[in-house]
């Protein structure tokens, strides 16, 4: 769309197993409506192999820094990465 070529598959990473489930596996139901539309566009993605979701624990996400309460150890290892 804006003219820059990407090789290889968008990863996307996410944070809820059942997140990772519901969009990678086509063989799982949601039980909402609202939630079935919005996935049959990602599920369509990871079907071509446009789009790849991978589980990423809390422990490791530098982005839960900002919004879940953690332990100082995970905290300064979060901020490790930034800074780093």
């Amino acid at each position: 769309m804006m003219g820059v070529p990407i090789d290889g598959p968008c990863n996307v990473k996410a944070d809820n197993m059942s997140v990772v489930m519901n969009s990678s596996v086509s063989e799982s139901q949601l039980k909402k409506k609202s939630n079935s539309i919005a996935y049959h566009c990602i599920r369509e993605k990871v079907a071509t192999g446009i789009v790849v979701i991978n589980y990423e624990p809390t422990t490791s996400n530098v982005a839960d820094m900002l919004t879940k309460t953690q332990s100082s150890l995970v905290q300064e290892r979060l901020v490790g990465h930034v800074w780093h």
